[in-house]
């Protein structure tokens, strides 16, 4: 996405009035609409939330009624999936979508369809299709560390060849579509816009528990992001103030210890510690090829230092099982971890938490760091449009439409209501939303399978406080280079 300053949460709430389509007004009159009111600070108006709108022609299409069939990803992982409502719910969010889609519908005179199957389904479900020559989708959404296959197939089509799709427009996740586009630059076949809110819920970022903290002695860290201090050493010594064993005999996990962790997450934190730390898989060079880069002292110096967290026992629980009780989300709620280390979804998992808590972006590797990045998760549903798919014009019209005003009218309730409203308690922490939103990477090499395999070991064993990874990349370094190579020749023919 465009980089914006992280007062754009402020812009954003303004335009919370323009629900609909962008030749009409919608008021938000639902049992929630105090709360997004109160985000403008007044009666939920403002006169310059128009000239905030980026301005945008919508063709004219005539559909005679016809459906416009989308394959979704059904709910899962908490994460929000839903792409249409059947009717108003009462809730704003659910709300501004059914009547940002029944805006399209009436704009176009057609009937936007979804499908909504289960994530595992999705990649199976668009290859049947395709090979049976069903022209069924005009748009579906794959699980996105499995799409590589259906691309290397032939299943899904070039989005540089569909009219309509303005893919250089902030509704359009620029860091996706950059990572994605090899060689020439002329081809890329999957996306993320902002017509699907899965791709956010799904970005990694830290969350702590404030009151916890203070009651420790500890700054709470909002200062340290916005002086560029906010590095993996600082986190690391707050995370060292939570750690207490509170009578247990060691840090085993027990459902009915007391044991207090510093940290809790799973194996796939370090995955967004390395992006945050500016750690890169691959490089393009001059001509746009990828080539494997880890071997560099930067991933060595950020291994050891994440390994000296994960490895020490209080400091770090690996706990991801929800069946045992073992399960960062439910150590976090119970006040039994200081950090959590999860996916910007979790803040609607903690709403009802009588501690406060805070939310900031991955920490840099140290304070000259330029940015902060916050790193997309690769398993996020991702759009692309099946092979099949007989009129291109028509789809990259309703798809583009949908998707800008997801960006002008959607997005701003998602941040002020899902997220920050209801789920995150003060300023401090919607700022630092911001700043997360502004700073995401996406990582292209783990979705098209270059380096998956290498990131699983590399990340499993740093989490276990291994730090002998150099054989590793070297016994895996020519099958990454053949997988880059069968890619790139894919993409460049």
């Amino acid at each position: 996405m465009r980089r914006r300053a992280a007062s754009m949460l402020l812009v954003l709430a303004m335009l919370l009035v323009n629900v609909g389509c962008g030749a009409s007004e919608t008021e938000t009159d639902t049992n929630e609409s105090d709360n997004s009111t109160n985000t403008t600070g007044g009666d939920g108006a403002d006169d310059s939330s128009d000239e905030t709108r980026i301005p945008y022609d919508f063709p004219e299409l005539d559909c005679r009624q016809g459906d416009f069939n989308i394959l979704n990803c059904e709910f899962v992982w908490d994460m929000y999936t839903y792409l249409d409502f059947e009717e108003m719910t009462g809730e704003v969010l659910d709300d501004a979508i059914y009547e940002r889609n029944r805006s399209v519908e009436d704009m176009f005179n057609v009937n936007l369809v979804v499908e909504d199957l289960h994530i595992d389904e999705l990649n199976t479900r668009i290859q049947q299709t395709v090979l049976a020559g069903d022209d069924i989708y005009d748009v579906a959404y794959s699980r996105g560390d499995k799409i590589n296959s259906i691309i290397a197939g032939g299943y899904v089509t070039n989005l540089y060849d569909v009219p309509g799709l303005n893919l250089d427009q902030p509704w359009w996740n620029q860091s996706v579509i950059s990572e994605a586009t090899i060689g020439d630059g002329d081809a890329v076949y999957f996306a993320l816009n902002d017509f699907s809110l899965c791709a956010f819920d799904l970005v990694w970022c830290i969350f702590f528990n404030e009151d916890m903290l203070t009651s420790l002695g500890g700054e709470l860290p909002y200062d340290l992001v916005r002086e560029s201090k906010w590095t993996i050493d600082a986190m690391h010594e707050l995370i060292k103030l939570g750690t207490n064993l509170n009578g247990d005999a060691s840090f085993t996990f027990d459902r009915e210890g007391n044991s207090v962790y510093g940290l809790a997450s799973y194996s796939r934190l370090v995955g967004s510690l390395m992006t945050g730390a500016g750690v890169r898989f691959t490089e393009k060079n001059s001509e746009g090829y990828p080539e494997l880069i880890i071997e560099n002292d930067l991933f060595y110096s950020t291994a050891e230092k994440l390994a000296s967290i994960f490895g020490t026992a209080g400091d770090y629980i690996e706990a991801n099982n929800k069946e045992t009780g073992q399960n960062y989300e439910m150590l976090f709620e119970q006040n039994r971890a200081l950090f959590l280390g999860g996916e910007i979804k979790s803040a609607s998992v903690f709403r009802d938490m009588e501690d406060s808590f805070g939310i900031v972006p991955s920490p840099k590797y140290d304070e000259s760091q330029e940015s902060y990045y916050s790193w997309m998760n690769h398993d996020t549903p991702t759009m692309c449009i099946p092979a099949t798919n007989a009129d291109l014009e028509t789809t990259g019209i309703v798809l583009d439409a949908l998707s800008y005003l997801s960006y002008t009218d959607i997005l701003p309730i998602y941040y002020s209501i899902r997220v920050s409203q209801k789920s995150l308690r003060n300023e401090d922490s919607i700022e630092m939303l911001g700043i997360i939103r502004d700073t995401l990477y996406y990582d292209a090499s783990l979705t098209y399978g270059w380096t998956l395999d290498l990131y699983t070991k590399l990340i499993g064993k740093i989490s276990t406080g291994d730090t002998n990874l150099a054989s590793d990349i070297a016994a895996a370094k020519s099958s990454v280079e053949e997988k880059i190579a069968t890619t790139f020749e894919l993409m460049n023919d």
